[in-house]
């Protein structure tokens, strides 16, 4: 062949460093997402979000899916164009392993019907007005559902990944003065996009935004990339071969046993069955027993207890009755440190209240509630 040619050599290894080098080119701001980016923001999308919505599920007791991530790109100037009317926007900022700020944009109809439930309701008439303390309920279901995505991250770039309390609040985009969260330096700098479909078992379907910047994107693919490269490194690494193992029979011939290794006859081992019928009782002398008289001890009486959810809890207010599990009549409890010992009848001494012991809880009793 000519020398004004390549050989098929020089052609593969020309086009493996063009392939390689289109493959670095990262989001900088200056370019369009690339296939290989939009993959890897959907991908850890999916990952963070798929702890939020287990969170979130715990929190409110109902099924929650987050549908899979939709990636576009907008210029940071025009992302107040892209909402309307009031919305609930929650800033995150990442401190440890990943640095920036990332925005989330929810319905408030929606975000309203989460506290709802929060709060002991149904959420179906929950309306669309967000008080402070819906705000405060949400602020910490978001807290929440975010811990997990970053504990979830930390998981997928096998390095920690930290941020700060969430910040809620509801802003007005028909409002000409009210702007987005500051991401980018620069306004015409790109920005990312990630569109998210949120279904709350017994709610309407919606949707929610969550606003990245390009900084933020470029640190997310360094971190994917060096984890893949790691990965491809350990499939690269040479695997020792299997050495045969020596079979039953050959190893039986080329070590014989010894007399010490002979079968023997093996019998279950019996032991002294333990329960609370029959606890046992370690002696103590009096002289060790009186190191412990001057330990200082906390009785308390309990009158009885109740279960309560936050709605009802907040709705307490002076002159507010309490229905407790106990019935008219029946013996309080006495505890010692939060442990039950004996049980009484409240009286009154002079002008305070008492309690006689009718009863001292037994041995079994005690055993039980040690538990």
């Amino acid at each position: 062949m000519s020398d004004q040619f390549l050989s098929q050599d020089e052609l593969d290894a020309l086009l493996k460093g063009l392939g390689e080098e289109k493959e670095s080119e990262t989001f900088r701001g200056g370019g369009s997402l690339t296939d290989i980016e939009k993959d890897m923001i959907g991908e850890v999308g999916n990952i963070s979000m798929g702890a939020a919505s287990t969170a979130l599920s715990t929190i409110l007791g109902r099924e929650v899916k987050i549908t899979t991530p939709v990636v576009e790109e907008i210029k940071h100037e025009e992302v107040n164009k892209e909402f309307s009317g009031e919305k609930v926007v929650v800033i995150i900022e990442f401190v440890e392993g990943l640095k920036g700020l990332n925005v989330l944009v929810l319905q408030k109809d929606v975000v309203s019907k989460i506290a709802d439930i929060m709060m002991g309701g149904t959420g179906e008439g929950a309306g669309e007005e967000i008080d402070e303390i819906k705000l405060s309920a949400v602020s910490e279901a978001m807290n929440q559902m975010m811990g997990a995505a970053a504990t979830a991250m930390s998981d997928f770039f096998k390095t920690r990944v930290d941020l700060t309390p969430p910040k809620v609040e509801v802003m007005n985009f028909d409002d000409p003065n009210v702007s987005f969260p500051s991401m980018e330096t620069d306004p015409s700098t790109p920005t990312v996009k990630v569109s998210f479909d949120l279904n709350i078992e017994g709610l309407p379907s919606s949707k929610f935004i969550q606003i990245m910047s390009s900084k933020f994107v470029k640190q997310m693919y360094d971190m994917f990339m060096k984890l893949r490269k790691e990965e491809e490194k350990e499939e690269e690494k040479p695997q020792p071969p299997a050495q045969p193992q020596p079979t039953a029979s050959a190893s039986a011939q080329a070590v014989p046993l010894t007399p010490s290794q002979q079968p023997v006859k093996a019998e279950p081992a019996q032991f002294q069955p333990l329960s609370p019928e029959q606890p046992q009782q370690a002696a103590v002398s009096p002289d060790k027993l009186a190191l412990l008289f001057d330990v200082p001890l906390t009785i308390t009486v309990e009158l009885g207890r109740t279960r309560m959810t936050l709605k009802q809890i907040l709705e307490l207010s002076v002159g507010s009755l309490i229905e407790l599990d106990k019935l008219t009549g029946e013996p309080v409890d006495i505890l010692v440190n939060g442990k039950l010992i004996a049980r009484g009848e409240v009286v009154v001494i002079d002008e305070n209240f008492g309690v006689r012991i009718t009863e001292i809880v037994s041995p079994k009793e005690r055993f039980y509630a040690v538990q």
